[in-house]
């Protein structure tokens, strides 16, 4: 099911979360207006984090080019786009059985990552503690992150 095509002509009609609800589609997330891609990074963060969505998750977070595309969010000239791609990419950090293409493209990208992550929302930090202490700890994982051999 997309959520999307599940309105109905008057708009009114969205069904409820279920574990077959799909994120917004790439496309949506990077070559959108403003306003478009802020709403959809929301949605996806939302759909990822919503208990009932797990499957779903599992999924994104396994995926490669999902990895690629939340990097690429993380560096939007728009704060509340790269802070809501954070968001996102923290759960690809965190997740404990991440796929060996995930973790390589992690891996080959650590320096540039961990070096990115520290200047991000640098001026957030004094006044979130939360968002310190996640951010913190995704450099911290990605800084220990091996490819097995």
């Amino acid at each position: 099911n997309n959520a999307a095509a599940a309105v109905s002509n008057d708009g009114n009609d969205v069904p409820p979360p279920s574990s077959t609800t799909t994120p917004p589609a790439p496309t949506v997330l990077t070559k959108s207006n403003y306003i478009t891609r802020r709403m959809s990074i929301q949605l996806l963060t939302t759909i990822l984090l919503t208990r009932i969505n797990y499957n779903v998750m599992i999924k994104y977070i396994s995926s490669r080019s999902n990895l690629v595309l939340i990097m690429l969010l993380l560096r939007d000239t728009s704060p509340h786009i790269s802070l809501d791609a954070f968001h996102v990419f923290k759960i690809f950090v965190a997740n404990p059985s991440k796929p060996p293409e995930v973790v390589k493209i992690l891996v080959d990208n650590k320096v540039k990552l961990c070096k990115y992550l520290s200047g991000l929302h640098k001026e957030r930090e004094a006044s979130d503690e939360q968002f310190r202490d996640e951010k913190a700890l995704v450099i911290s994982t990605i800084e220990g992150l091996e490819m097995d051999a």
